[in-house]
């Protein structure tokens, strides 16, 4: 079974703006609504499935957004300032910039204002982290799961098992080793674990950033996990390889109960420590992550204790360009952060929680584009604002990945313009990582033809 993430569409407001406006937008950033899984789940699940981006669906509800809720805020001067501004006079042309192969600058800058919109956030459309081993128990608990099975289950059982939610339902069994005793000082200490995390083999293409922790990754950047027979490092990779968005992952021990930990109140649903297991895990980030993400040690399900061991992290961010997006020339690498200086080429901004996907600032752009066209049609001028590159980039707070930012701009800006590294907000930090430039491959003139 497919599963797919749809990440968040946020609200277009077009409103009138200073000649040189904020670039970025902190509230933004600290509204934003987490996603809704930042890291695997400790209870099982019952199906076996992979991880997709259901870019159909992101792009209607970023559409749909932007034509709902702009509508409602552009009226008067504000109205005409977003739709029918011209763009800057003198596009940039195709030529040989710092051996980038793209664009030279040109000096020439509009002086009237700030064309477009300000960020807000709705909350991100996600799915739960699949596992890829099913369950394979047997029994006769009833289910006490609604969702439909793709074939008829036997009578008493969720599609064809034990649902592993009901009380003290027999979990999937862990392929490591029974540790004896079964503690949590002796699984900790376990010194098979410490020499597989401490064996293993970095990946080709991959940087090893942390080695044999006690912790996993958490955060908004999380896509999936699957678990795993072995420590396969390699295996982990390879799924990261083949999952859209994927630039790190997670490999790590965890320690599981044989059931699902429940204080009932008769002697088939009390079962609140049960003996454990051990599963390997493999958990896939639409970021880079480093030991300071890793914050995740386990946690208490009624008087059971899970715990990580083991935990390495490999990540291949800095080796890896984003994808191409339909339209757009193909993407340009930002080494000194953000765009900083667009001035009156800035048009807007939009923060999306979740994985870095410069797909959600392409149609960001285009819909942007398309509702300039439309309100610049309906007061009979015969030219609009459109967009014609877009900046994306990750944003990091305190070391955590939070989400993929977006900037559109009229008018192409070289990789010089960036130098917005990040921000401090009383005690946090917030840095720009990961920044890329996407420009239209053919510039829009803004003109009605």
């Amino acid at each position: 079974m497919r599963s797919n993430i749809a990440f968040a569409a946020a609200l277009a407001h077009i409103a009138a703006a200073a000649p040189a406006p904020q670039q970025f937008d902190l509230a933004a950033v600290l509204n934003a609504p987490s996603p809704t899984n930042t890291a695997p789940p400790t209870t099982a699940v019952a199906t076996s499935s992979s991880t997709g981006v259901n870019s159909a669906s992101l792009a209607q509800s970023i559409s749909a957004a932007i034509n709902t809720e702009a509508s409602a805020s552009v009226t008067g001067a504000s109205a005409s300032a977003a739709s029918t501004e011209q763009p800057s006079s003198t596009l940039e042309k195709r030529g040989g910039w710092g051996g980038w192969g793209g664009w030279d600058e040109t000096t020439t800058k509009v002086t009237s204002s700030a064309k477009s919109t300000t960020s807000s956030v709705t909350k991100p459309v996600t799915s739960s982290a699949p596992s890829t081993t099913s369950v394979q128990t047997t029994g006769t608990a009833t289910t006490s799961s609604s969702t439909s099975c793709p074939t008829t289950p036997e009578d008493g059982t969720y599609c064809g098992f034990i649902n592993p939610e009901d009380p003290c339902a027999v979990q999937p069994d862990g392929y490591g080793p029974k540790v004896s005793p079964d503690t949590v000082e002796a699984f900790k200490s376990y010194s098979e674990f410490h020499q597989q995390a401490q064996n293993a083999e970095t990946p080709s293409g991959y940087e090893e950033v942390f080695q044999d922790l006690d912790a996993s990754v958490s955060g908004n950047s999380y896509i999936t996990f699957y678990t795993l027979e072995s420590y396969d490092v390699a295996g982990c990779a390879a799924h990261c390889d083949n999952t859209d968005l994927c630039t790190a992952f997670n490999i790590y021990i965890e320690r599981d109960p044989s059931l699902n930990p429940t204080k009932g109140d008769n002697e088939s649903t009390y079962c609140p420590n049960p003996s454990s297991i051990t599963n390997y895990k493999c958990s896939l980030w639409g970021s880079d992550i480093d030991q300071q993400s890793a914050t995740n040690t386990g946690d208490n399900r009624e008087d059971f204790q899970t715990v990580v061991v083991g935990s390495n992290g490999y990540d291949k961010t800095n080796n890896t360009t984003p994808p191409d997006q339909d339209g757009w020339d193909k993407p340009e690498k930002c080494d000194n952060g953000a765009i900083s200086g667009g001035g009156n080429y800035w048009m807007g901004s939009h923060f999306y929680p979740g994985p870095y996907n410069p797909f959600n600032c392409a149609h960001y752009a285009q819909a942007q584009t398309e509702k300039n066209k439309e309100g610049a049609r309906s007061k009979g001028a015969k030219s609009y604002t459109p967009v014609n590159m877009f900046n994306s980039y990750m944003v990091h707070k305190n070391g955590k990945a939070q989400g993929t930012y977006c900037q559109i701009f009229d008018t192409h800006l070289s990789p010089e313009w960036a130098g917005f590294k990040g921000t401090h907000s009383g005690r946090d930090r917030f840095d720009v990582k990961n920044s890329w430039t996407y420009s239209l491959k053919n510039l829009d003139d803004g003109k009605f033809h």
